[in-house]
């Protein structure tokens, strides 16, 4: 569906901005978003903004600045953090994390094929996924400023080569820093452009030397900082999925809540695409097939986990599912035909949002019970966690795990499993309290570690049915318990 002339821009605009503002409304309900890994994430850029002048945190955590990929956020919020409640700065980039898929489609749809249209809009069907609700941030936004800088390089590759070039340059160090993975994908997106490019022009081997080098340039950077950096000597064995495991993680991209929903979801959407095609209500440029089926042919072959990163396989089906509505170019359909695709799109759109704004209201009530329980925290314990989350989304995945990071953000407490992986992140535990998450992570019966200087042990979920030796339970509900450590008895006195 194109817009029409004129006053059809209006309209185009008007959905945009309620599509828009229905992707935001699940941040109102909650101050702390039920995505997995953001509350270790908010933790980290909390120390980053105070760790130095708080002796209290500057105790268990230092920065350790080095050339790293994933530094955006930390670049980035610390500064604000500073200045707004950590919060309201964590829910604001929630927020611009998760629009920016869906305008990066939008932008690279318009440069591809020169007008707007309400196609790429069905990217929002799919902006609530896996991946968000795990809450990879640096990789979600990756995508969409991929989007954005591939589509200024169609759009100034040929008439501005110049701007290109540097545009080109810049983005490609900026996705370096966000994630690698969006810096894979915008070098799929321009090489795509290329090779069909070089199909339809069959320029002389000169030219074709001359337009590789041109394009080569863009990652000469980026492929410096990654010589400079730590990353290159990360360890970690492939793995690999089973076919069937492939065939789940495929549904990546329609994962929400509801299990027969987001099936239902990834039905109708294939199917769409399939009888679009099929009846050519919708086009595809040789450039969009080319990077698409490199996408694909990604997912397939790639290992799900690979020097220490994981669900590698399904960052490519993640790209593919916000790439496909951008390079879609609609026909002009009857009236009546294109109603019923916008009704459609609508319903689908509504009731996914209405399952999402349902989970994170029931959330912040679990939320307030979780505070309520770690209420007795003070600044400077140290807090041993045990125990997982219990929200779950529609493929089994635990994503409120890292809820604990909350004594780091709100008690300036001392949390095991802060993000300070030297490789990914630019912060450092302190010893002797890395040598204790170490300890923590290889431990059998992690409680049998709470002793000096740990202060207390939180127990999240389902309560023990007897007080562990050595502790005192202070508080707890069925979303957690909260105990603190007895000292041990003193020796006997000897006269």
């Amino acid at each position: 569906m194109t817009t029409p002339p004129g006053g059809g821009n209006g309209a185009w605009w008007l959905t945009l901005a309620v599509v828009s503002v229905a992707l935001l409304l699940p941040l109102t309900l909650t101050d702390v978003p039920p995505l997995l890994d953001y509350p270790n994430h908010l933790a980290r850029l909390f120390v980053l903004s105070f760790g130095g002048g708080d002796p209290i945190l500057a105790r268990f955590y230092q920065p350790q600045w080095a050339i790293i990929p994933n530094l955006a956020l930390d670049l980035v919020v610390p500064p604000l953090i500073r200045v707004f409640p950590v919060h309201d700065v964590g829910r604001a980039m929630a927020g611009i994390v998760l629009l920016l898929p869906l305008f990066g489609a939008i932008a690279y749809h318009r440069a591809i094929t020169g007008r707007l249209s309400f196609g790429p809009l069905a990217a929002a069907l799919v902006v609530y996924n896996g991946a968000s609700l795990r809450g990879f941030l640096n990789f979600v936004a990756s995508l969409g400023l991929a989007l954005l800088f591939a589509a200024l390089w169609a759009v100034w590759r040929d008439r501005a080569p110049r701007r290109a070039l540097l545009a080109g340059c810049a983005g490609t160090v900026v996705l370096f820093f966000c994630h690698l993975m969006g810096l894979a994908f915008f070098a799929i997106l321009i090489g795509g452009r290329d090779l069909a490019w070089l199909w339809r022009q069959r320029p002389r081997p000169a030219v074709i030397l001359s337009r590789a080098a041109f394009t080569a340039a863009v990652f000469a950077l980026p492929t410096m900082l990654y010589a400079l950096s730590d990353l290159r000597r990360m360890q970690g064995a492939a793995e690999f999925r089973t076919l069937a495991g492939k065939a789940e993680a495929a549904m990546l991209p329609v994962i929400n809540y509801a299990w027969p929903l987001d099936g239902l979801t990834w039905l109708i959407l294939v199917g769409a695409v399939c009888v679009g095609l099929t009846l050519r209500w919708i086009t595809m440029r040789l450039e969009s097939a080319l990077a698409l089926a490199t996408l694909v042919a990604l997912f397939l072959v790639t290992p799900t986990g690979f020097k220490g990163t994981f669900d590698l396989d399904t960052r490519f089906i993640a790209m593919a599912a916000f790439l496909l509505p951008a390079v879609l170019e609609p026909a002009e359909l009857r009236a009546g035909t294109g109603r019923a695709l916008a009704g459609g799109f609508t319903v689908l759109f509504t009731i996914r949002m209405a399952v999402v704004l349902t989970v994170w209201h029931g959330w912040a009530g679990e939320l307030a019970d979780f505070r309520a329980v770690i209420a007795p925290v003070r600044p400077g314990d140290v807090v041993l966690t045990v125990g997982g989350g219990s929200m779950r989304l529609s493929d089994g995945a635990v994503v409120d795990t890292h809820l604990p990071a909350l004594l780091v953000i709100e008690h300036r407490a001392w949390w095991p499993f802060l993000f300070d992986n030297p490789s990914q992140q630019p912060i450092e535990t302190r010893e002797p309290f890395r040598a204790l998450a170490e300890r923590l992570d290889a431990a059998q019966d992690p409680i049998g570690l709470a002793v000096v200087p740990v202060t207390h042990v939180l127990i999240v979920g389902r309560p023990p049915v007897a007080v562990p030796d050595g502790l005192t339970r202070l508080t707890g509900n069925p979303t957690a318990t909260l105990f603190s450590v007895r000292p041990p008895p003193a020796p006997p006195v000897v006269r």
